[in-house]
Parts: C-alpha cells; structure tokens; sequence
C-alpha cells in the first residue's frame, strides 16, 4: 500500500490545540514583549500569557524567560521561533501574491476607524468625481500598518514623526476639547468653570494605543492637572465615544479638525473654553524606498490638498 502524507493542517491541529498560539508567540518573539504583541494583536498583555502559556503547556517546555522588565526566548523558544517565522513568511509571501493578482492597479489607503469613518470617508466623493478611473482600496483598522503585510501604499498615521520605515508627505495638527450635543448641553446649564465638566458624565475610549490623548492627559496638558474623573461610558471605539454624546449621553474629547462637519453643522458643541494643542498631528505616510506609481501619487496629492484645507479649518 503506497504511503500517504497526512494533510498538515490536520497534522499541525494534532500537534497544537490552540494554532492561534502560535501567532501570539510569533509576535511576542519577534517583538520581545508580551506588550508590544499584545498592542499589535489588538488584545491584551494578559491574553498574550495566556496564549503563550498555553503553548508551553502543549510543548511541556518554556519558550520564554520571565523578567520583571522583559521575556528573553529560551533555547527552545529560539528553536520554535525559526520554524515559525520561516513558515508565516512564506505563506505571507503566497498572499502578497494572490493579493496582487486581485488587486492589480488599485492603491490601498490605510487609516484608523475614527479617521476613515469622520474624516476620509466624507470627501471621497470629491475625489472620485475627479478620479473617477483611479482604483482606491481602503483598510480601516486601529493597529498600526505594517506595509508588507498589509498592503498599503499609503497610510495615516497619528502621533509625532519620525515613524521606522517610513516617509512622511503631508500632516495637519489638531486641537482637542469637551464636546456634547446641543440637547445636552440646553439640559446642564450654562458651565460657570471649566473644572465643572469633570462633574458631568464623561464618555472615555480605552485607547489600543497607550500614547493617544485621553481625559488624564488632556485634563494635564489644558493646565488642570490631574483631576478626579469618573466615567459614565467607556468604547473600545472612538467613533462609538462621539456618537454617544451626539445622542446626549455626556461629553467626550473632540478633535476639532477631525470632527469639523459634526461640530459646524452643530450635531455637537463646545463646552466650556479649555482646549489642549497635543504634539501629535496626522500624517500622511508612504514606506521608505519605495516609488509609487502614477495612481498613488494622484491620491498623495489629494490627500495633501485636503490636509492643507483642514489645516485652515477653524
């Protein structure tokens, strides 16, 4: 009887009980954090341990060192490393591949949900009035972009330059203050001090990236140090956070050139007259070495013109 190769994906799940392990361990060693993985994943450190002790289970071995500070492969975890890092690059290789076969002539334009959803979205109209034969793939993810695995040409990045790898082309900065919708704000009352917002019902986004703006930090950065605050809603996202207090269900923080249609049709308001200008602005960025095609430059330089409008926004 002629021998006969098991499938490997039946063969790997009689190996591992949990495969998804195997990307927690893939990113945390070729990070060398549990954070770091944790923040590319979009989970939590605590969830990366579990994941990974779960493979130490399955193995009977410990692929990492422990410190207080940080976690060093063991020998094996070295072992197991190569094997699968070699493995995911190919069948990255084997997508990018099919990928481009699929999506042959079009850019991909990466941002997070919040820009996408109340920034970029709106003006696509304008774009595709006078590009109407440039092909735009758009990715909406709060993650980082990593441009090889993920496909992009083009990416908006928030937060302060330079980012590895890559080339900024065009940016605008922004101001951030309390916001509410008109009901809302008709209900409370004229506000006699500005402190007096952080006795209302805060609405709160738990960020996945620990360096964006959050109540703590802007109540620091508009010069109140860091007051009491207590949150009557808190959204894993930020488009969430804004529509609950359009719906007037407390204040939220505004980023004022980001919400500029919400905030001059008047579906929210301003409250009160503290604001924060944070460092961090948008850019837009391409990867480094990297030549665009004639497609992709159209679209650097509409997204640069809308940058320079927004920029001039009040």
């Amino acid at each position: 009887m002629p021998f006969q190769r098991k499938p490997a994906m039946t063969s790997l799940r009689r190996s591992i009980s949990s495969i998804p392990s195997l990307a927690t361990f893939e990113a945390a060693a070729r990070l060398g954090s549990f954070t770091l993985a944790a923040r590319e994943l979009g989970v939590t450190q605590a969830a990366v341990s579990r994941q990974i002790r779960l493979l130490e289970s399955d193995l009977n071995r410990q692929l990492f060192q422990r410190s207080h500070r940080h976690v060093e492969l063991t020998r094996a975890g070295q072992v197991l490393a190569a094997s699968v890092t070699m493995g995911f690059d190919r069948i990255t290789e084997t997508i990018e591949e099919l990928r481009e076969d699929r999506l042959a002539g079009t850019v991909t334009v990466g941002a997070t949900l919040a820009f996408s959803h109340f920034w970029l979205l709106p003006r696509l109209t304008s774009f595709r009035r006078t590009h109407p034969d440039v092909k735009m793939r758009l990715i909406s993810q709060n993650n980082p972009f990593d441009f090889r695995r993920d496909g992009v040409q083009i990416a908006i990045r928030y937060g302060h330059p330079p980012f590895p790898g890559t080339r900024v082309v065009a940016s605008f900065s922004d101001r951030i203050y309390p916001v509410c919708s008109p009901a809302f704000r008709d209900r409370i009352g004229p506000i006699a001090d500005d402190r007096d917002i952080f006795n209302l019902p805060l609405i709160t986004v738990d960020w996945a990236d620990p360096t964006w703006t959050t109540w703590v930090s802007w109540a620091e950065g508009a010069g109140f140090g860091r007051p009491d605050l207590r949150f009557a809603l808190r959204f894993s996202h930020y488009t969430d956070a804004i529509y609950a207090a359009m719906s007037g269900e407390g204040v939220a923080l505004a980023w004022q050139r980001l919400l500029y249609r919400q905030i001059s049709e008047g579906q929210l308001v301003r409250l009160g007259s503290a604001y924060m200008d944070p460092e961090d602005g948008y850019h837009a960025v391409i990867a480094d070495g990297v030549d665009l095609d004639e497609d992709a430059q159209q679209i650097i330089d509409w997204i640069a013109g809308e940058f320079a409008l927004s920029a001039q926004s009040a």
